[in-house]
């Protein structure tokens, strides 16, 4: 489905990725852990072109992004939930909901999108008028996840969804992303978590430096020497 190969981005003369390859299969859960400050969320951005990539290749079912605007993006079947909800505080749930709509590709479909989100997320039914911006935390990054999901993506990326959560809501977020996965929808996220990461995804990617430097089954990435010693203290 998704293939990145041979991406370097830099910031200014600054380069902060160097040869990243990842792929993302159909109906995969794929994750990218990392530390802080590794590169994980300047990927993602890439990928949807919110960055400019220097160099390297990234392409949706053998299609090339290369060209393809930020906002036309979601006509991919591709959208990304930021770092930190990044919701219209001052707009209610249900209009934060519905911008993710926007597209002309999705708004066909809005009521029956609305009507699969709020079962994933009853609480944002109950919500509806109230507005974003008053919501807790993991309240507000389930808004984020539903308007991610209102244009109908195949391939549905999260920038460290657990950040800042609390451990009752992070088991939620977790829960949601199966249910996800299990509608035939792709996930590609980051997080600095090696559990949250690794025990959650098919496969999983660690990152160092702005380099892939392990690659691997999600389950079998737990228990790889390197991440055992550096990430676990063993």
């Amino acid at each position: 489905m998704l293939e990145v190969a041979g991406l370097d981005v830099k910031y200014g003369d600054v380069q902060v990725l160097w040869d990243i390859s990842l792929t993302v299969g159909t109906g995969e859960v794929v994750a990218v852990m990392g530390p802080n400050g590794s590169g994980k969320s300047t990927i993602l951005k890439a990928i949807i072109g919110l960055v400019r990539a220097s160099a390297g290749r990234i392409a949706l079912d053998g299609k090339p992004l290369a060209g393809v605007p930020t906002h036309a993006m979601a006509g991919e079947g591709v959208s990304l939930v930021l770092e930190r909800r990044r919701l219209f505080p001052q707009m209610t749930v249900l209009e934060n909901v519905r911008m993710g709509a926007f597209h002309p590709s999705a708004r066909g479909r809005e009521r029956e999108r609305l009507e699969w989100v709020e079962s994933l997320f009853p609480i944002l039914r109950e919500r509806r008028g109230q507005l974003a911006g008053r919501m807790s935390g993991g309240e507000q990054q389930m808004v984020a996840i539903a308007r991610g999901l209102m244009s109908g993506p195949r391939l549905l990326m999260m920038d460290e969804p657990f950040l800042g959560l609390a451990p009752r809501i992070v088991g939620q977020i977790v829960d949601i992303i199966g249910r996800i996965n299990a509608e035939g929808i792709a996930v590609l996220f980051n997080e600095q978590n090696v559990h949250l990461s690794f025990s959650n995804a098919h496969r999983g990617y660690l990152l160092e430096s702005g380099r892939i430097v392990l690659e691997g089954a999600g389950l079998a990435m737990l228990e790889h020497e390197m991440v055992k010693r550096v990430y676990l203290g063993a």
